[in-house]
């Protein structure tokens, strides 16, 4: 190996092994959400004081357009959370592949449900599995694109969590429930 490739593997191995990183990572992930947060709930708020039938002219939804933006950058600050939990539990041989430039395959994933399960340890309920599985929609694609790669795309995620990551299956308990799931896992993890 050259002088560069094994400065930018030694960085590479302190940073993935530092779960201080993971957890200041998750941190500014949480803060960019909340940033957008204001104009979400004021979105919500306008929509329950609707009369049956009306509906909010176009530039009163701008909260709308940001749900699935916050809903991914939860999702990937939960991830991060888990991720640096999972560091502090790695195998020599794990431990080792870091230090040789090679990420170890249980901090590949974006299986948030088993990430908080396998990783943290935490036990879920019903309501908790299926916000996981929407927040992982929008790490996949929901937050970043307007579609999934395709309308029968089973391969990569089902029918149901294509169905719940788009703009009819967002709910108005989303940010707190999201808010309140994150605060559980981010109790179990610190350090």
């Amino acid at each position: 190996m050259s002088w560069l490739q094994d400065q930018l593997t030694s960085h590479f191995a302190q940073h993935v092994l530092n779960p201080k990183l993971w957890i200041m990572t998750a941190e500014n992930l949480i803060s960019a959400a909340e940033r957008l947060a204001s104009d979400i709930e004021g979105f919500w708020k306008k929509l329950e004081t609707l009369d049956d039938g009306s509906s909010l002219p176009v530039s009163e939804m701008d909260g709308s357009r940001y749900h699935n933006i916050f809903m991914m950058l939860y999702g990937f600050a939960i991830e991060n959370l888990c991720k640096g939990h999972a560091v502090t539990k790695l195998s020599r041989l794990d431990r080792l592949a870091c230090k040789l430039g090679k990420l170890p395959g249980r901090l590949k994933t974006h299986n948030l449900e088993s990430l908080v399960t396998t990783e943290v340890g935490l036990v879920l309920n019903d309501g908790e599995r299926e916000l996981l599985k929407r927040l992982e929609a929008a790490v996949k694609w929901a937050g970043r694109y307007p579609v999934s790669t395709g309308p029968m795309d089973q391969k990569k995620q089902a029918i149901k969590e294509q169905l719940l990551a788009m703009p009819q299956g967002l709910r108005g308990d989303d940010l707190v429930r999201t808010r309140q799931l994150a605060a559980r896992i981010e109790n179990e993890v610190r350090l």
